[in-house]
């Protein structure tokens, strides 16, 4: 239960950055497909599976939302 806390906490912070839970899972799939393409075409060798790590870049702030996606709202 202690690494659900965690989540919890990570989230918080994510909706005070103007981020709610629907878009960072689109963000995290996102960013999630994007290293799997990159590890693929040999450009990246990923040290964890891709979804981990899109979940830790998004959490360290260093995934940007798609401006496209935002303009087809």
């Amino acid at each position: 239960m202690q690494g659900g806390a965690m989540l919890e906490l990570q989230l918080d912070e994510l909706e005070k950055r103007g981020i709610n839970r629907y878009k960072a899972v689109v963000m995290a799939a996102q960013e999630a497909r994007f290293i799997n393409d990159q590890a693929r075409l040999g450009i990246i060798k990923p040290e964890s599976k891709p979804t981990t790590s899109a979940l830790k870049r998004l959490f360290e702030g260093r995934v940007v939302e798609n401006e496209e996606a935002q303009s087809q709202d």
